[in-house]
């Protein structure tokens, strides 16, 4: 079954299902870790991370060229599936040698003597894992890909954990997602049910033309988002980075939604254009519901960033506090982005991407380092926020040109923001009745915030309603 014939709506609520596990275990072992680790470990690892995701991006960019062809009806899927794995093997030989020369300033960029080895043997976990979970977004079950997260999550925290208290600090770490990641990517491969084929030269030749604009623009896309961490660990310092991990961490969930519905829309729209079917209505339900989950969590942060950071991960933590609102507000804009992003992929305009994703990462880089100077460490978040709203309003504007009437800003999105706003200010008049030195005042509060704008959307949206329902019953659940 090809992902034109699955039921969109079930997959995308298969894995917002999966993505709320993801998102317990790995807030759950985010608390956990960053304890054990201080600022300073928990940094260092995610500065590792970071360099990591600018590493992998040729061969995911690569991954992301087959799983587009993989879509098409008349494409081989066994040679697509083959290759990626020519990717992944070819990728892990050129980094590891590169992480050798490149020793030295690696090892002062994240503090640790053994960095290059650390970056070497973190790349092959991370992308195998990546790449196989990429090409599996391409099939009728890219919602499982969510269930296959958590079930990456709890080994990886579990194995973090031990290695840890071990006390073999970040390089345990760096082991710990290795095995987790190794261990579920041949589920995803199974998952997957392509058998490998030799691929011919021309099916490598129709990849490589999506490739040539998926690999820079991946590479530039993951500048941007990834931008902060390296910014703030060249300049400042990795416990700086730390605290920005932990903000991270607790904005993340703004993604849950349009994580999932970007991850499988690019299939599902090459798909539908390749049997000749309208996209507009698909386009427009997805951008509707992208950010119900990043909208409350903007006006949340605003309001009880600084408590929430301090409640969950200790005052070691609290400057992380100042990141939280606008790490959520770049969240929110992502959450847009990623759909609209996914549009123009599944349309065959990819270079369309890379041109603005370009253009996002000069601003950022420039903006970053002048705010950085002037302001502080925030200015790199304020940076990152601006660039992100402006790759945001380049690609409407494309999507606009190429779709056109489609409506960029949906009913349901503007009525969000009326949520979002009503359960900002009450939770703000919560704040100011309730001492917060206690954790249980934190969390009660949250969950009149939570619970306020849950009634109210409900209340003021009739088509989310009539939604709810939908999914229920495409389900089963009704």
């Amino acid at each position: 079954m090809s992902i034109g014939d699955t039921d969109f709506g079930v997959q995308v609520g298969i894995g917002v299902v999966g993505r709320v596990v993801t998102m317990l275990v790995a807030f759950l072992g985010a608390i956990l870790l960053a304890r054990l680790l201080g600022p300073s470990g928990y940094g260092a690892f995610y500065l590792l991370m970071a360099i990591v995701s600018f590493l992998d991006n040729p061969v995911t960019g690569w991954a992301n060229a087959c799983r587009k062809r993989l879509t098409e009806v008349d494409f081989p899927s066994g040679e697509a599936v083959s290759s990626t794995l020519i990717g992944i093997f070819i990728s892990i030989v050129v980094v590891t040698i590169t992480a050798f020369v490149f020793a030295d300033p690696i090892a002062r960029l994240t503090e640790q003597s053994d960095g290059w080895i650390l970056v070497s043997v973190l790349f092959s976990g991370v992308v195998v894992y990546l790449t196989t979970l990429e090409v599996l977004k391409s099939t009728a079950y890219f919602g499982v890909s969510n269930w296959l997260m958590a079930a990456r999550d709890v080994i990886r925290v579990l194995a973090q954990a031990a290695f840890v208290l071990g006390g073999y600090g970040v390089a345990g770490m760096v082991g710990g997602m290795v095995i987790a990641n190794l261990v579920v990517a041949p589920v995803a491969l199974y998952l997957i049910g392509a058998r490998p084929r030799v691929p011919s030269l021309d099916s490598l030749r129709q990849i490589g033309i999506f490739a040539r604009s998926s690999i820079p623009n991946g590479i530039v896309g993951t500048a941007q988002n990834r931008m902060d961490v390296l910014l703030l660990g060249a300049l400042a310092s990795t416990s700086v980075v730390g605290n920005y991990e932990v903000s991270m961490k607790i904005t993340m969930p703004a993604m849950f939604v349009a994580g999932v519905s970007s991850s499988g829309l690019m299939g599902r729209i090459s798909n539908l254009q390749s049997k000749g079917e309208e996209i507009e209505r698909e386009v427009r339900n997805n951008l509707a519901y992208a950010s119900v989950i990043a909208v409350p969590l903007f006006f949340g942060g605003l309001v009880m960033g600084r408590p929430v950071v301090v409640t969950f991960f200790g005052s070691e933590y609290a400057d992380a506090g100042a990141f939280v609102a606008g790490l959520a507000l770049f969240h929110l804009f992502r959450s847009q982005k990623s759909i609209l992003v996914s549009v123009i992929n599944g349309v065959d305009r990819p270079e369309l991407n890379l041109r603005t994703s370009v253009v996002v990462f000069s601003v950022n880089l420039l903006l970053g380092v002048g705010l950085y100077f002037l302001i502080g460490p925030i200015g790199v978040v304020a940076a990152t926020v601006v660039s992100e709203a402006l790759g945001y309003l380049f690609r409407a504007y494309v999507v606009g040109t190429l779709v056109p009437g489609i409506e960029l800003l949906p009913r349901p999105l503007i009525e969000q923001f009326v949520s979002g706003a009503l359960m900002a200010a009450v939770v703000w008049t919560a704040r100011s009745m309730l001492p917060l030195a206690w954790w249980g005042n934190v969390i009660a509060i949250l969950c009149v915030g939570g619970l306020t704008y849950t009634v109210s959307l409900l209340f003021t949206s009739k088509e989310l309603r009539s939604t709810v329902r939908a999914i229920g019953r495409d389900a089963g659940l009704l």
